[in-house]
């Protein structure tokens, strides 16, 4: 039998603040993907790193199994210490196939409790597009219905060690107003349909992105939001953990315009944002396939 989990990676994400002193993210799961692959047609473990490996023995205690007679294999083409949930995807996926392979199937919740064992995690282990903490695992809010918005991806450069930058990130003065309003627009985004729903959101992550310039600020931020939006987009979200920025293009954009916009910026803002690909918007949670 073999046990096959992807769970997505993250462009940052849609929205990130404190509200009442909770620490709290919107997610932004994108179509790229950590693989897990369990088998009992080979041995041994494969590509799992610290986390991952850290991520297996507490599934395994979890379910309360001792020893683990498969193999284990782990694949991800995320980039590490960018904000893109790379670790929270590993997480996920591992924890998914691991417990499936003994007829346990893990909810989004158990999966968030493994993760934060571990560290922050981004929450893409729960469907739709999700209002958790990262640091408690609570699930707040699920929004299902997700517009799959193109998102052209950048990276400012550097890499940020999320434990490291959270220990350390610090919660200037009481913006509680500000996030209840920018958590309500998110409601309201998901209550609209069509271009309004995707307009709001656009502009959620937009404000959030401002928002954290006092945290970890990303150079020229106005600039390329100004040109983004010049070019037609909806929006820009950040990882507010990481160093990815991503342009947010209407779901009906045709792939050739969203390229050719995305080369337009490319070239603009070259030697400061680096282009790395395009992607699109998706629903959280790990998808499964069992092959006998």
């Amino acid at each position: 039998m073999e046990i096959i989990a992807k769970a997505p990676a993250s462009c940052g994400e849609l929205l990130e603040g404190v509200l009442e002193g909770t620490p709290f993210l919107v997610t932004a799961p994108i179509s790229m993907y950590a693989t897990a692959t369990v088998s009992d047609a080979f041995t041994g473990m494969h590509g799992l790193g610290t986390k991952a490996q850290e991520a297996l023995e507490r599934t395994l205690v979890y379910i309360g199994q001792k020893h683990f007679p498969f193999g284990i294999r782990l694949a991800s083409h995320i980039p590490q210490g960018k904000g893109m949930a790379s670790s929270s995807a590993d997480i996920a996926a591992v924890s998914y196939a691991a417990a499936r392979i003994f007829g346990r199937v893990l909810t989004g919740r158990e999966i968030m409790d493994i993760a934060i064992a571990i560290e922050p995690s981004d929450g893409i282990s729960f469907a739709g597009l999700s209002h958790v903490s990262h640091t408690t695992g609570e699930l707040f809010a699920q929004y299902r219905n997700v517009p799959l918005l193109g998102i052209s991806i950048f990276d400012v450069g550097g890499e940020v060690d999320t434990i490291a930058y959270y220990r350390s990130k610090g919660n200037s003065g009481n913006q509680d107003e500000t996030y209840r309003r920018l958590l309500d627009t998110v409601s309201r985004a998901f209550q609209a349909d069509g271009r309004e729903q995707e307009r709001l959101l656009g502009e959620t992550a937009t404000e959030s992105a401002r928002l954290n310039q006092e945290h970890l600020p990303k150079a020229r931020l106005d600039d390329f939001i100004a040109a983004a939006e010049e070019k037609g987009a909806l929006g820009v979200l950040v990882a507010h953990s990481g160093t990815v920025v991503g342009a947010l293009w209407a779901s009906d954009m045709r792939a050739a315009d969203m390229e050719a916009r995305t080369q337009e910026l490319a070239e603009a803002f070259d030697g400061a944002y680096t282009y790395m690909q395009n992607a699109r918007l998706i629903s959280g949670g790990v998808v499964c396939e069992i092959r006998a």
